[in-house]
């Protein structure tokens, strides 16, 4: 090979790697001035903080002293109160109404009558019926006395037999619809309503009263679809009675039940709440408490003293006259006070009152130190 084009080739290789030289010799250049620039971007951002913190002054802050205790995680469910028993009378013969011997809204014992209805047509047909069985029964005697003898065929005295069966059938029949010319309450409880008046005619299915048994009350709440596994071991729960200006009672669990009642996935709980003064009345509107969980030695705050930002979540806790920050994970929530899971411990102190004003290792100036949430609140 001719040495002058080896050396006009190295030539023309130097030559078209030059640009590609400047391109590398630029791009290292932009990353050492990157590098640079990153660097005294830390420093000043580091000077400027220690600058703020020379010239912030110190904020006066409110501290709660961390304290375990016992949280109860509830939901609070509307409910509605029903009676324990809701029974409705009918009349069970046909006649016309001559006596109502009750008054609406007075109490009533089992076995009282409440409805008179003429009972003559009922009284004669068992007289009838009566005078027919002392006439067979007389017959039967005196035929049984003639068969024991070998006088009279046993074939007459079983034909005498069959019929004093039918009449004592008809007998009890007829005691049975006379007795039911008297209405009776079949349960105790408090009458709501007498249906007939004085002169009505009955007829057989016809609703005659109402009676309600208020002595316990029963409250009704739907449980959501989500819920509804905490309360499988459930013995009683917190009621209010919003008509009754919030009182509070105690509701026994009757019943949940298996089925949902409606598309909207809620479960039915019945308890059962004494009312020995009968003013909780079927209707009403109620509010249930009921305790999904229970937290022993819990830690808890003000919600409001966690500060969110993007997807963290921190409190401040006065650390030797500084602000700490502290992560911490949430748990449930418990009207406005939030249990810590994680990140804070019995013992701590977190600000409560100025932590909005704080930064990491901010001077505080605790003015004054509570150990109990409610103590928050008050001057």
């Amino acid at each position: 090979m001719d040495p002058l084009d080896k050396n006009t080739r190295i030539l023309r290789f130097l030559w078209g790697s030059i640009p590609w030289l400047i391109v590398l010799l630029i791009l290292a250049f932009i990353g050492i001035m990157f590098l640079k620039i990153g660097v005294e971007s830390k420093r000043l951002e580091q000077a400027r903080l220690a600058a703020l913190k020379k010239d912030i002054p110190t904020v006066k802050v409110l501290t709660l002293t961390l304290e375990p205790i016992r949280l109860e995680d509830k939901i609070n469910l509307p409910g509605q109160v029903e009676p324990q028993e809701d029974l409705w009378i009918k009349a069970e013969v046909f006649g016309q109404v001559t006596r109502i011997r009750v008054k609406e809204g007075q109490k009533v014992r089992k076995g009282q009558i409440l409805v008179e209805i003429d009972d003559r047509d009922y009284r004669s047909r068992l007289a009838r019926i009566e005078a027919s069985y002392d006439l067979i029964q007389q017959e039967f005697d005196r035929y049984a006395s003639l068969a024991k003898k070998k006088i009279a065929a046993q074939n007459k005295l079983d034909e005498i037999e069959a019929r004093l069966k039918d009449v004592t059938a008809q007998r009890k029949e007829a005691q049975l619809a006379l007795s039911r010319t008297r209405i009776a309450a079949p349960i105790d409880g408090r009458l709501n309503q007498i249906i007939p008046t004085q002169g009505n005619l009955l007829k057989v299915g016809d609703i005659v009263a109402q009676i309600l048994n208020v002595d316990s009350v029963k409250v009704i709440v739907g449980v959501p679809e989500s819920d509804v596994s905490a309360f499988f071991d459930l013995n009683e729960s917190t009621v209010l009675i919003e008509a009754l200006a919030d009182r509070r009672v105690t509701g026994k669990k009757l019943f949940l039940s298996y089925q949902p009642r409606s598309l909207a996935r809620l479960y039915d709980l019945e308890l059962l709440v004494a009312n020995p003064d009968g003013q909780i009345r079927p209707g009403m509107f109620a509010r249930v408490e009921l305790v999904r969980a229970v937290f022993e030695n819990a830690i808890v705050i003000p919600l409001y003293a966690v500060i969110a930002q993007n997807d963290e979540r921190y409190v401040f806790v006065e650390n030797e006259g500084h602000a700490e920050k502290r992560p911490v994970s949430l748990g449930v929530l418990s009207g406005w006070q939030v249990h810590i899971t994680a990140g804070l411990a019995a013992g701590d102190r977190v600000v409560v009152v100025g932590h909005r004003l704080l930064d990491e290792g901010h001077a505080v100036d605790v003015i004054r130190n509570v150990s109990n949430v409610e103590e928050i609140l008050q001057p």
